[in-house]
């Protein structure tokens, strides 16, 4: 068995892995990284991008629709599933190619198989049945997530999908019942709702979206009810059977029944079979600790991703980031204070910082909104539902949340956290020009109404 000999390998190609090498290949190191699927990972192949291209196509759908109301007759609007999972296939291929084509400008070196540790500073590759040993001076665990099992569900159970299944589906089911209210589960709820879905969102907590801003989380579940989708919050459930029908049953008895069920319930870290009881890293059944400069237990292991617990994209690239650097020499650590979280329903949601609620427990908080109706642009684009949600501690002016749901809010968010990562207060926003008509203006509108000087709010809403 060959040995080749690195600076940095790094166990899995997804966010954390394919950024990591590209920055410790900037770095002067000599990277390697071992890939048993695709190159970008879940994010790129099973989550991020495929959803985001489907709900493009669907965005699309849903504008044709409202075509009558802009001056413009279309008729015979109809989503084509097959054309719709060929077109997101087109585009995960195309965003592949581009990392690999990265890899060969940074020199790295892509191993195509399945990895483990062997031992502290070695990584053992199965390439077609034939092992390829790696020594390594450091080695970054980037082995990702998959979708998680609830305790109900054991197995394969007909009709049953997991978020990975539903993305390469070739018809739309008639009816879905989409088990969990978080971010994955709402963005499905909308988009299958859009394709024609009856589709049934249910939650054990009390609301979807527990752990997001209430009046925010109401108004977006408001927003699924008027797009057709029933949401039934509390509902814990007992019982899944199979079969050409899913039977659901419910915490109280009750049976629901639906096409097909979709597992929704968050992911689990991928620690298993990788080799860590070898190096003396102890681990249950959850992700690996790590400190804040992504190392391990072990010297010269390092973790990033969704095997740390993340669960977000772009915190796996910045992990990824700070344990190359680490593994390079530099002294980096990761900064989790601002960070935002998207969900691309329709409309979208997007928050950073505190929710009002967690605000009042340690701050002097003034919360000011500002509804989409209200903004020119918006009504010019025919999309105004929604707002913007700024939270400000009252003493201090600093920024210490910010909530939208509506267009693009997942790229209005952006302002709000670069204000909070860098100290920018409600004051400093204020006085920033906004161009006009734009959707930013929101943001600017709710900057204005916590420094006591809304203009396009009446006196009363003020505060």
């Amino acid at each position: 068995m060959s040995a080749e000999v690195y600076d940095v390998v790094f166990l899995g190609g997804g966010p954390a892995g394919y950024q990591g090498a590209i920055r410790a290949a900037q770095l002067g190191g000599r990277v390697a990284v071992v890939e048993n699927a695709h190159l970008g990972g879940v994010c790129l192949n099973r989550g991020c991008i495929p959803t985001k291209t489907i709900k493009a196509s669907v965005e699309v759908l849903r504008q044709a629709r409202k075509g009558k109301s802009f001056g413009i007759n279309i008729e015979g609007i109809n989503p084509d599933i097959k054309a719709i999972i060929a077109r997101k296939n087109k585009v995960v291929e195309l965003l592949r190619g581009g990392i690999r084509h990265l890899f060969k400008e940074n020199r790295i070196d892509l191993f195509e198989g399945s990895g483990r540790l062997a031992g502290v500073d070695a990584v053992e590759v199965n390439i077609n049945d034939t092992l390829q040993r790696l020594q390594a001076r450091k080695i970054v665990l980037a082995t990702g997530s998959r979708p998680a099992r609830p305790g109900i569900v054991s197995g394969d159970v007909p009709g049953v999908l997991t978020t990975d299944d539903i993305l390469e589906m070739s018809e739309i089911p008639l009816s879905l019942l989409i088990l969990g209210g978080g971010a994955v589960g709402v963005e499905m709820a909308a988009i299958m709702a859009e394709l024609g879905s009856a589709v049934t969102l249910l939650e054990m907590e009390t609301r979807i979206m527990p752990r997001e801003d209430a009046q925010l989380a109401e108004y977006l579940q408001s927003m699924l009810k008027r797009r057709k989708v029933k949401v039934l919050t509390g509902a814990g459930v007992a019982k899944v059977e199979g079969g050409s029908k899913v039977q659901v049953t419910m915490g109280d008895g009750k049976v629901l029944e639906a096409d097909r069920l979709l597992l929704a319930a968050g992911r689990a870290a991928n620690v298993e079979d990788i080799g860590l009881a070898g190096t003396g890293l102890k681990h249950a059944a959850g992700p690996l600790k790590v400190n804040r400069r992504m190392e391990t237990a072990v010297q010269g292991i390092y973790a990033a991703g969704d095997i740390t617990g993340g669960m977000l994209a772009h915190v796996a690239f910045a992990e990824g980031i700070v344990a190359a650097e680490n593994a390079m020499g530099m002294d980096t650590e990761m900064d989790y204070r601002v960070v935002p979280r998207c969900v691309f329903s329709s409309p979208e949601y997007a928050a950073v910082g505190l929710s009002e609620e967690m605000a009042r427990e340690s701050h002097p908080v003034k919360a000011v909104s500002f509804p989409f109706k209200s903004l020119g642009m918006a009504q010019a684009m025919g999309d105004w539902e929604g707002m913007v949600k700024l939270v400000v501690d009252g003493k201090t002016d600093q920024v210490l949340g910010g909530h939208i749901i509506g267009p693009h809010a997942s790229d209005l968010i952006a302002e709000i956290a670069l204000a909070m990562r860098n100290n920018i207060g409600a004051r400093g926003i204020m006085e920033t020009i906004h161009a006009h008509p734009t959707l930013p203006e929101a943001v600017l509108e709710v900057a204005q109404g916590a420094m006591g000087r809304a203009i396009h709010m009446s006196p009363p809403e003020r505060g």
